[in-house]
């Protein structure tokens, strides 16, 4: 069987982005972006398979799509989120519960603080916040995105170069003109946790999920 062309292969994402409503980039056991360009799960690194080339191209066309959103989700892992279940995400994101601030270290803070400030701030702008170091100065950022505290994101500058940018869940929302969700932070979180069921029947959602997982209230299945 031949190799489909990255159109056929967005397309056929896209399908499973909207029937699904949320889709991780890349699972062993899951249905994934991955295994879906490369017709069967990837174990370790996809980047030396052959279909490597693909997988970039396909994610980096899906993160551009306009109805697509890709956030650390599902497992801790980087996932597509259909827009239909954006509004949930953003309640969810700007709840700022125990599980997204209980711990958070004062450089994330600080850069929280920005960002709700700001709006949006990039990394590449704040050379005399923060820890020294370009992979240091990155830490924060990737705190804000694994708690869900920010829509974090990797962008190219002028340079060539890339740096991280984060965004606050309401300057993100109006930007594109969302409705607020109606119901509490908890049906918010059942909104998205009935999606993730679709991935992995039988498993209690919440065990994979940021609220379950970092909360530790929930005990893990095997």
């Amino acid at each position: 069987m031949s190799e489909p062309s990255a159109k056929e292969a967005r397309v056929r994402v896209a399908a499973q982005v909207k029937k699904l409503g949320l889709l991780p980039f890349t699972d062993s056991k899951a249905p994934s972006l991955v295994s879906l360009v490369a017709g069967a799960p990837i174990a370790g690194s996809w980047w030396g398979h052959p279909a490597g080339g693909l997988i970039y191209e396909v994610g980096e066309a899906l993160e551009a799509e306009p109805g697509v959103l890709l956030v650390r989700l599902w497992r801790g892992k980087r996932t597509l989120v259909d827009r239909r279940l954006w509004p949930a995400l953003v309640r969810v994101g700007e709840s700022h519960e125990s599980w997204q601030t209980q711990g958070l270290d004062g450089p994330a803070s600080e850069l929280l603080a920005l960002v709700r400030g700001a709006g949006c701030v990039r990394n590449d702008s704040l050379s005399g916040w923060g820890p020294k170091g370009a992979s240091r100065l990155s830490d924060p950022f990737r705190t804000l995105e694994r708690r869900l505290l920010a829509v974090t994101r990797s962008v190219h500058t002028s340079s060539g170069a890339h740096a991280l940018e984060a965004e606050s869940w309401s300057s993100w929302s109006s930007g594109r003109h969302l409705p607020k969700f109606r119901g509490t932070v908890a049906q918010a979180q059942h909104e998205i946790e009935d999606a993730s069921r679709r991935l992995a029947p039988g498993v209690d959602p919440r065990n994979l999920l940021p609220w379950g997982v970092r909360g530790g209230s929930r005990p893990t299945r095997g």
